[in-house]
């Protein structure tokens, strides 16, 4: 896995960086350790404010720039929390935030890609 892990919003691709601070502000704003976040997200049970919440820190810590919180959200709310594209980047950078490389990869692999793949007789 990669120090950088990337989400699209709108059609524009931003960088989440895992860092320190963006772990610290995510965690001080949710008010749930990464590992909680991480398998409430496994759940399905992130609410749009965690998600932004995420979004927001982890991008400012790679040094991205947006106009508000509330701009990222509305991005988020259009290309929709449950997205597979969105909830592979969400768990990317919660597992590079907790996990070694190798370890963030098969955690990926294993936990979180077969949730993305659609179930017999699901469609698009």
């Amino acid at each position: 896995m990669s120090d950088r892990v990337s989400v699209n919003l709108g059609g524009i691709a931003y960088t989440m960086r895992p860092a320190y601070d963006a772990m610290r502000d995510i965690e001080g704003q949710v008010d749930l350790t990464l590992s909680e976040i991480y398998e409430l997200h496994l759940l399905g049970r992130l609410k749009i404010e965690e998600t932004v919440a995420i979004i927001w820190f982890a991008c400012r810590a790679a040094g991205e720039k947006f106009d508000t919180v509330d701009a990222v959200g509305r991005a988020v709310f259009a290309d929709k929390v449950t997205s597979p594209s969105m909830r592979k980047s969400i768990a990317e950078f919660l597992l590079a935030c907790l996990y070694a490389p190798d370890e963030a990869k098969k955690k990926l692999e294993d936990e979180v890609l077969p949730t993305l793949e659609p179930t017999q007789g699901e469609t698009g």
